[in-house]
């Protein structure tokens, strides 16, 4: 303490058995978030997409000129993707702001604005508003289960007992 009058309060680790802290709720947590996965996403998305494709190394530009054409269709996929994402938050967000609720809708005007995202970089209006329109639904139908989705009953329940196929009794 400096003498006047002022208290240093001390940081204590937390343990990792309570109750996990909750995480910020405001818009720009939530878009800066969506911004990057979504760009991590399309980058690693790229990355398969060039490793697939055909990209010639020619005697000229050699092996750097084919890195740069991974790089470029990599970067590519991730613009892509960070946009469609972050225009879906930003749409999820201010949504939220305007109607001044939390529920299916909110999720299904991002799934609108991402799609439409899709639609003005793929070219096609016809597309803007197909895409448009099923992460609109996909949105709303993980709203509607809670944000949990998952397979057929029976699978993964517990109900049925796990069997070893290599090595033990």
């Amino acid at each position: 303490a400096s003498g006047r009058g002022e208290r240093r309060e001390e940081r204590v680790m937390r343990d990792p058995r309570e109750e996990p802290q909750a995480r910020p709720d405001d818009a720009i947590f939530r878009i800066g978030t969506a911004l990057t996965s979504s760009l991590v996403a399309g980058a690693a998305l790229g990355a398969v997409k060039a490793t697939w494709s055909n990209i010639k190394i020619t005697k000229a530009g050699g092996r750097a000129s084919a890195f740069l054409q991974v790089l470029k269709v990599m970067g590519d996929y991730a613009a892509t993707f960070g946009s469609a994402g972050t225009a879906f938050a930003a749409g999820d967000v201010i949504a939220e702001s305007f109607r001044e609720k939390k529920d299916v809708v909110n999720g299904a005007y991002g799934g609108v604005a991402g799609g439409l995202v899709l639609g003005i970089r793929a070219g096609s209006i016809q597309f803007g508003l197909g895409a448009a329109a099923a992460l609109a639904a996909a949105s709303a139908a993980v709203e509607v289960s809670g944000g949990k989705m998952r397979g057929p009953a029976g699978f993964g329940d517990g109900a049925v007992p796990e069997k070893k196929f290599i090595g033990g009794p």
